[in-house]
């Protein structure tokens, strides 16, 4: 029988599925390749849930026009990143909702406050009570917030609300911004004896991007608590009103493209020092240890994929869906994390979908073995 000539829709459409194939393999590749040394990889990480989707059309595609073979080496593709898959979308989990299920489970939670104010607006008293609402009805035995906010007395005396309401005079707040007045950084809240803190600088001149930690005692068992606030990639609104219309200029000596794309690069060229340093300070400590917060990336990421390495993700264990944790226009995935020693087991995973800071709480109830 003579074979069949492929249509030019056809070559657009096989030609189109290579490329998509061959972006979602580079995307799988983006976790294990360090950005300073391969910078365009990281892009098709931060594009690897997209692509992905892409894929799974392309399967489906396949499959109804009898290419089954395009479609089983897609398939094959997607299984060769079976770390990234499942760090990206959760099958089956625990969502853990309303109080722990036993008293003697750990409640560890973080929450990206935006100076707990809705992005890019002024100080919003009611928003403010929200969130305090929101770590109230979750009830956590340690919390850890970035973009912390507080003032020494007045409507916003947030440390002094959270020592109320979580009944715990234990915490460790590092400002990276301060005056007599207010001040602005990392904290940790718990509910279990502080034995020991400090801070992890990623530069001289943070700006908030760094690390604090606190040593507890939970049953007489030391547990160490990171909280990390990784590279952020700094949009402003100007950058958010581009995404929204590709078509708009900026200015007339570079294009938002391209003011964008240097943007990304440079956070991920950061965020990878960062994770460096973390590593190091991580591979000092010798007792169990639980790592969280906003590591400004995505689950595909050289970042994450190397913080979380050999350590129980809540997600991965736990999670469902796709896992969003930024109340933005972008990047509109996970990007909050929490993590935790092998000794440690994780029994759920929750997302509270509070839109009221740029970001959404995530929490984990825990099992300290």
């Amino acid at each position: 029988m003579k074979k069949q000539k492929r249509t030019f829709f056809g070559k657009i459409t096989l030609l189109i599925g290579i490329i998509t194939a061959f972006a979602l393999l580079l995307g799988i590749l983006a976790g294990n390749l360090d950005p300073r040394e391969h910078e365009l990889i990281a892009f098709f990480g931060l594009a690897y849930p997209f692509v992905l989707l892409f894929n799974i059309a392309f399967i489906v595609f396949w499959i109804l026009k009898g290419r089954i073979i395009f479609a089983l080496v897609t398939i094959l593709i997607i299984v060769i990143g079976w770390h990234p898959l499942i760090a990206t979308v959760g099958f089956i989990g625990e969502s853990g909702a309303g109080p722990k299920s036993a008293p003697e489970l750990v409640r560890m939670m973080t929450y990206n406050v935006h100076s707990f104010k809705p992005y890019g607006e002024a100080n919003n008293e009611s928003v403010k009570q929200q969130m305090l609402d929101v770590v109230r009805n979750e009830n956590p035995d340690i919390i850890c917030f970035q973009e912390y906010y507080t003032r020494r007395k007045g409507a916003f005396a947030i440390t002094d609300s959270l020592k109320h309401i979580l009944k715990t005079n234990n915490f460790y707040f590092i400002p990276s911004s301060q005056n007599d007045y207010e001040a602005t950084g990392l904290a940790i809240f718990s509910r279990y004896p502080i034995v020991n803190k400090g801070s992890i600088l990623f530069s001289t001149n943070h700006g908030g991007n760094a690390s604090i930690y606190i040593d507890i005692l939970i049953n007489q068992q030391k547990i160490r608590v990171y909280n990390v606030h990784l590279q952020s990639i700094a949009f402003d609104k100007q950058d958010y009103v581009y995404l929204d219309k590709v078509t708009q200029k900026m200015d007339t000596e570079i294009t938002p493209a391209k003011r964008i794309v240097r943007m990304l690069k440079t956070a991920f060229l950061k965020r990878s020092g960062q994770v460096d340093i973390m590593k190091d300070h991580m591979k000092t400590c010798k007792t169990p240890f639980l790592i969280a917060g906003d590591f400004n990336d995505t689950p595909a990421s050289y970042a994450v994929t190397q913080l979380t390495k050999s350590l129980h993700n809540s997600f991965v264990e736990q999670g469902t869906g796709l896992g969003r944790t930024y109340n933005g226009k972008f990047p509109n995935f996970q990007i909050d994390y929490i993590s935790a020693t092998k000794t440690i087991k994780i029994i759920n995973h929750r997302i509270i979908e509070a839109k009221l800071s740029d970001h959404f709480p995530v929490r984990s109830d825990l099992r300290i073995n």
